[in-house]
């Protein structure tokens, strides 16, 4: 009878480790990118896994949008304008149930040089014309341009992001469109 019980309790065990592992809570967080666009009308852009973009911020922290967006400022060297909502947009994906929101913000440069953060391979300013030709390069950079093209409107968008031979490709569900 003994035996019967501590198998029992043991099983009892195994489960309840196991629906702890099956409940874990989805990672809550949001993309924020930040346009920083000088006088001479280059935007700031860093370069990592071989690509050119806009700077990224993970945004999961106790901190407000501003505090975040001008940390990320300080940290590639610059002292930046006050960060202005430019654009929301929506993602579904095929190959996870979760969705997301990515925020892009736009801010005036005030002062500072830029300087590389250590998981970025490198950051330059971009003028505008080589900047605008990256439209095609990925979903972030359809946004931003979009943004670029037309700094007046408040920016949105919704995409399907799936995986075909392990690429991340996205179709348009709904075109961008003026949120204000």
């Amino acid at each position: 009878m003994r035996n019967r019980i501590l198998v029992f309790v043991l099983c009892l065990s195994i489960v309840s480790v196991s629906a702890q592992e099956i409940e874990k809570p989805v990672d809550n967080y949001t993309i924020k990118r930040l346009l920083v666009c000088n006088d001479k009308g280059e935007i700031a852009m860093v370069k990592y896994n071989g690509t050119w973009n806009v700077p990224p911020l993970r945004f999961n922290k106790s901190e407000t949008y501003n505090e975040s967006l001008l940390l990320l400022a300080k940290d590639i060297g610059l002292e930046i304008s006050k960060p202005k909502l430019a654009g929301v947009f929506s993602f579904k994906y095929g190959f996870k149930s979760t969705a997301a929101l990515r925020m892009f913000y736009m801010a005036k440069y005030k002062s500072g040089e830029l300087k590389v953060k250590e998981e970025w391979e490198a950051i330059k300013w971009m003028p505008k014309e080589a900047f605008l030709k990256l439209k095609s390069q990925d979903v972030y950079s359809l946004m931003a341009t979009k943004i670029i093209e037309d700094v007046s409107t408040l920016w949105g968008g919704a995409f399907f992001l799936y995986k075909e031979n392990e690429e991340i490709k996205f179709k348009i569900t709904e075109d961008f469109y003026s949120l204000r």
